[in-house]
């Protein structure tokens, strides 16, 4: 049996040392210079002898029972193990996304335990929390309607109609319609006591440990009573922060692979997460997943929303995150492109079947 190095594998330098992370495992090994040498040696299939002889030529046997520790470890692996890759899973996504959905599992949220308070008192220590809201309050701003519109539609009927349509009619949607969207996905309900961590908000959506630190920001295009243009919506003031005027479909379109339905409802809209608003709470690296299910839960209440006003919702996450994050001025270190969410007046008679789907054959549904 020949051995070689597992490749790819995830290192890092830390103040510990150079670390190399274990495949499948959430943990690291140490790496000294000589096992740098066995592993820069092992790039191509070797025997196990030869290649303890090409690293340490004098023979003094210290170098076998490394190779034999680094096999146990999964560092070194047959070449038979690796033609056939690790499981397929990490074959398609790589490892350094298996390294972080390991480094991700099992983290210990302190629920109940005497060490929560003494953590959340050293947070505290460390400095204020982040602002709960983002304004930008030297732009030009649109008040919004402060009653949302009555949603009567029942629960049941809401859920049926529920889907993501990718054709419009075209017809303007008012702005009454647009606030009520913008009230129930992004606007707080009302506020909390969060103890040591300040005033938190109960929004519609949730949100790990009320951080709520997704932010929404609006491209316009059919909207009565809203000009044009990119937005930043204030969720404080319920109100529009006019960024830029000159943001068309065709830029919207561009940074969306030409995804029809992402421009061409009645306004688009692009959120974003404050990393540190999340992060000043949660800082372990599981919480990376966080963000990602508050968007979730933010798309959802978009989608209901909509489907309850009338409206045909979409939602993709297949943008250019740095350009997205271009057009909307923000430093992708602090606040990064999530979500894209549209929507308009859906074209189609009947809102069980969003148009251009049709029902399949009995035969090929299993």
């Amino acid at each position: 049996m020949k051995l070689r190095r597992r490749d790819p594998l995830v290192c890092q330098w830390t103040g510990a040392g150079f670390l190399i992370g274990m495949p499948g495992r959430n943990s690291s090994l140490k790496v000294s210079p000589g096992i740098l040498r066995i592993l820069e040696a092992a790039g191509d299939p070797v025997d196990p002898e030869e290649l303890a002889t090409a690293v340490d030529p004098d023979g003094s046997g210290k170098i076998r029972p490394v190779v034999d520790q680094l096999v146990r470890h999964g560092i070194l692996v047959s070449d038979v193990d690796a033609e056939t890759g690790g499981p397929a899973l990490w074959e398609h996504w790589g490892a350094v996304t298996e390294r972080f959905h390991l480094s991700a599992r099992d983290a210990n949220y302190l629920v109940d335990s005497p060490e929560r308070a003494e953590v959340a008192a050293a947070i505290i220590a460390g400095g204020a929390a982040p602002p709960i809201f983002k304004e930008y309050p030297d732009r030009p701003v649109v008040m919004l309607p402060r009653r949302p519109l009555p949603l009567r539609a029942s629960v049941e009927d809401v859920f049926a109609a529920r889907r993501t349509h990718r054709e419009f009619t075209g017809d303007p949607v008012s702005v009454d319609q647009l606030s009520t969207v913008l009230f129930h996905t992004f606007a707080p309900q009302r506020f909390l006591d969060g103890a040591l961590f300040g005033v938190q908000q109960g929004r519609v959506s949730a949100s790990a440990g009320g951080r709520h630190e997704v932010e929404c920001y609006l491209v316009a295009y059919d909207v009565e009573g809203v000009a044009p243009g990119l937005y930043h919506y204030s969720a404080n003031r319920h109100a529009l922060e006019l960024l830029d005027p000159d943001v068309t479909r065709d830029r919207v379109a561009e940074l969306s692979y030409d995804q029809e339905p992402s421009y061409q409802g009645a306004f688009t809209i692009f959120t974003t997460a404050v990393a540190h608003r999340l992060a000043y709470k949660y800082r372990h690296p599981r919480a990376y997943r966080l963000w990602m299910y508050d968007a979730g839960h933010y798309g959802q209440t978009f989608a209901l929303t909509c489907t309850a006003l009338g409206l045909g919702p979409f939602q993709t996450v297949a943008f250019t995150d740095t350009e997205v994050e271009r057009l909307l001025g923000v430093d992708p270190d602090e606040e990064f492109a999530v979500y894209l969410f549209s929507a308009g007046v859906p074209a189609g008679e009947n809102p069980l079947q969003p148009k251009g789907f049709s029902t399949p054959a009995p035969s090929l549904v299993r």
